[in-house]
């Protein structure tokens, strides 16, 4: 997981840290825009990364640094990003984008929002997980809509970010089609969207559907961390409202908590197995939009198994796929309106 970087004129510096499960340190390799990078220290000492992922193999020396010399007078930026990857000894292959990090051209970036508005989003304020995780997010995106369906951002007619938050992902959707509506119940981070993105038609939802949108107004819809806030009957209405918004064939993809947000959050053994148990699992209230909406116990902690999003979430829409930890962590089901 890449945490710092930094590019000059002359390369591209990142500091980060990494897992290498299934292959020797000696083995891994670590790629700019699919080369090799010129100069690597690791592994480094990581007593931080050992002590939270204690019963994982290479965590005490896991972290790196790194320099890549650029070429001089050619941008490192392919499309207004750059593609970072850690991978085996074969270097990238088809599926590689699912692991990639992209780092956004800084001076393409929008302004951002403030600490309090990242921090309601990703429970942070650290701006170079809230820009990078964005970013990445939607270039593995394109690339999963490239790589399914022979698509990409620019053949949909109308694209929804559905709880777009303080615009993580809607800040990088302009890069690649023009097509975007965003909409989310926070008042104030609606207001800071529409003031530093342009080019997005910005809307504050109610709580509860419905929503002001015609049927099928969509062909697209993304969803990131929504459902995973919500009990189930607000979800249930919530995907009603969604299959009626979209249009038929039109693509639904929401995140769900997996097995790799559950590593890197520590979940205890017990829930995960209660999760396989239940289908759907009530973990407590979340605190982080209390101070922009009234109602305390509407934002929740939820998490989903497998087998219960493909067979509930299958009475609104065919579920495709289920595609693990390639969004920020979290994974994605892929649907198609009927």
């Amino acid at each position: 997981m890449p945490e710092h970087i930094q590019v000059s004129d002359s390369e591209i510096y990142i500091e980060g840290w990494a897992l290498s499960l299934w292959n020797q340190p000696e083995q891994t390799r670590l790629l700019i825009n699919g080369q090799d990078i010129d100069k690597i220290e690791w592994p480094i000492e990581s007593p931080d990364i050992a002590t939270h992922f204690d019963t994982l193999p290479n965590t005490k020396a896991a972290r790196f640094r790194c320099r890549h010399t650029l070429e001089k007078g050619k941008s490192p930026y392919l499309n207004g990003f750059i593609r970072f990857n850690v991978t085996g000894p074969y270097g990238e292959h088809r599926l590689s984008y699912r692991t990639a990090w992209f780092f956004c051209d800084p001076d393409r970036e929008f302004a951002v929002p403030s600490p309090a508005q990242r921090e309601r989003v990703i429970g942070t304020d650290h701006l170079e997980f809230f820009k990078i995780g964005g970013a990445t997010i939607v270039n593995r995106i394109q690339l999963l809509l490239q790589e399914r369906f022979d698509r990409t951002f620019s053949n949909f007619n109308s694209i929804l970010d559905w709880g777009c938050g303080a615009g993580r992902l809607t800040r990088y959707l302009p890069f690649f089609t023009s097509s975007i509506t965003a909409v989310d119940i926070d008042p104030d981070n609606i207001r800071g969207c529409k003031e530093s993105i342009p080019g997005v038609d910005f809307l504050q939802t109610e709580l509860h559907p419905p929503t002001p949108f015609g049927n099928a107004s969509f062909d697209l819809v993304i969803g990131l961390s929504v459902l995973t806030h919500l009990r189930e009957p607000v979800q249930n209405a919530w995907l009603a409202e969604l299959q009626r918004i979209v249009c038929p064939g039109g693509l639904v993809l929401l995140s769900i908590q997996g097995m790799a947000q559950s590593a890197l959050y520590r979940t205890p053994i017990e829930r995960c197995l209660a999760v396989r148990s239940e289908g759907i699992l009530y973990v407590g209230n979340n605190s982080q939009l209390d101070q922009v909406i009234d109602a305390p116990d509407y934002y929740v902690d939820v998490i989903h198994s497998h087998d219960y999003v493909m067979t509930k979430w299958g009475n609104y829409f065919d579920v495709l796929e289920i595609v693990e930890a390639i969004a920020g962590n979290q994974d994605l089901v892929v649907m198609r309106r009927r």
